[in-house]
């Protein structure tokens, strides 16, 4: 029986987590894709789905203008526009040959799955920043409507059943 720190246990172990980890970067980079997908393409008035992954009841919250204001000014971002196909088929391959190197390199696994985080996480700071310009462009009417419409929105999330 192999000890648990021995090389053929630790790649037994890893063989399951491999998986996980790449499906796990398949899904970033489908939620990804969309996301940019929705924030970038189409036009004016459909409706709030085009952020409301990034940003759920908030965006749902906003009336029509101001949804239309912000994905404008998100659209003006040419550093948000989504990677090309080449791009994000190169990212995928770094991830598939990080996982599959002998001996594996968790260090190596680790920098190109922070690469794709690290493009999610910058398109989410970007909606948020868009966010704020925008309320601060409010009236503080504005704002008040919002934050009820929010309060609204943040009432109808809430799981039923089992919440008292």
């Amino acid at each position: 029986m192999a000890e648990p720190s021995s090389p053929a246990s630790r790649l037994r172990l890893l063989g399951p987590l491999r998986w996980v980890l790449f499906a796990s970067l398949a899904l970033n980079l489908l939620v990804l894709g969309l996301l940019l997908g929705a924030l970038l393409d189409g036009g004016p008035g459909r409706g709030p789905r085009s952020i409301e992954m990034a940003l759920g009841p908030i965006v749902r919250a906003l009336d029509e203008e101001d949804r239309n204001a912000i994905l404008g000014s998100l659209r003006q971002r040419p550093d948000l526009r989504p990677p090309r196909r080449e791009e994000r088929a190169a990212a995928l391959a770094e991830i598939v040959e990080s996982i599959r190197a002998e001996p594996f390199d968790p260090e190596r696994a680790g920098q190109a799955l922070a690469a794709q985080s690290g493009r999610v996480a910058e398109l989410q700071a970007a909606v948020q920043a868009a966010l704020l310009d925008r309320l601060q462009a409010m009236t503080s009417e504005q704002r008040q409507s919002f934050a009820s419409g929010l309060e609204e929105e943040l009432r109808n999330d809430r799981p039923h059943g089992g919440d008292r």
